[in-house]
């Protein structure tokens, strides 16, 4: 296991279930950003774009311990 933050931008960070500070999730190794949506009740069509680490993001791409998920909806 290993942990990421997640904050949530635009429109998610009022209607989302992460408060728009953001939240510490706790993943398996080798999870990837769908994964990480899908813990904090997302749904991949509710997010426009991902930063990961302030670099453009993907939906498939594998996470590493303490990165930092931008998601913007």
């Amino acid at each position: 296991m290993f942990r990421v933050r997640v904050v949530p931008y635009g429109r998610l960070a009022k209607d989302s279930p992460i408060s728009s500070e953001g939240m510490e999730v706790s993943l398996p190794e080798g999870a990837r950003v769908r994964e990480l949506l899908s813990e904090v009740g997302l749904f991949d069509e509710e997010v426009r774009s991902v930063v990961v680490n302030g670099r453009r993001g993907r939906l498939d791409q594998k996470l590493r311990r303490n990165d930092v998920v931008e998601v913007h909806g």
